[in-house]
């Protein structure tokens, strides 16, 4: 049977407040291989693909490092890994209310799934490490999609896991991206503004629905 109702939602910087460890992962990094560390700036502008292709392009951009640094791209991304494993306890967090989201989206029959930026490993790591990935029917990251966000293959892919139609999905992102790629495949969009993006910038996407909080999207899902 068809569900009648699925909630995507982004990880980092909308179910998990991990930006500032990420930022700090890439940073660390590619530290060895530049002419200076990259500010956070610089590495939120390379967000898109995976970690190993934010990566390749922080070594490859001509501000921060010399020629021929995306010969360490294997090494960074090793460490990169790493250090986002070893951090996850002390550095990242569920946003507040964000569980009891998850429960009354169970509650009131919705499906869940995540589409996120991040690598299928890093992303797997996290669900796990927060008990979420059991809750979760479907997990698309970048690694999975041709094309990542805001091209809207991702979402795809978890409408046609579910046998869904687009409007009866909700996507939930912090980043104008997220709002992008869930309008671009037709279904709903609400726009996390806990998170770590511009809010200028995510409302200028045109969100279906602001979220101030998390809570915020628990009457949207008893409604349905």
């Amino acid at each position: 049977m068809a569900a009648k109702r699925v909630l995507v939602l982004d990880l980092d910087g909308t179910l998990v407040n991990s930006l500032p460890h990420l930022l700090e992962c890439f940073r660390e990094a590619v530290r060895p291989f530049v002419l200076r560390p990259p500010t956070d700036e610089e590495v939120v502008a390379t967000f898109g693909p995976a970690e190993r292709g934010c990566l390749e392009r922080l070594l490859s951009n001509q501000a921060l490092a010399p020629p021929g640094a995306c010969a360490h791209l294997d090494e960074a991304h090793r460490t990169f890994l790493r250090l986002y494993q070893e951090g996850l306890t002390k550095r990242t967090r569920l946003f507040p209310g964000m569980e009891e989201v998850l429960d009354t989206a169970e509650r009131y029959g919705w499906q869940l799934a995540v589409f996120t930026g991040k690598g299928r490993s890093s992303a797997l790591v996290t669900l796990e490490h927060f008990g979420l990935l059991p809750r979760m029917g479907s997990v698309v990251t970048s690694d999975d999609v041709p094309r990542h966000k805001p091209a809207p293959d991702g979402i795809l892919a978890i409408v046609r896991h579910y046998q869904a139609q687009p409007n009866q999905v909700l996507v939930v992102g912090d980043a104008p991206a997220d709002i992008e790629a869930g309008k671009s495949a037709g279904c709903r969009t609400a726009a996390a503004l806990w998170g770590a993006f511009s809010q200028e910038a995510l409302l200028a996407a045109s969100p279906d629905y602001v979220l101030r909080c998390p809570s915020d999207l628990i009457p949207l899902l008893q409604r349905g």
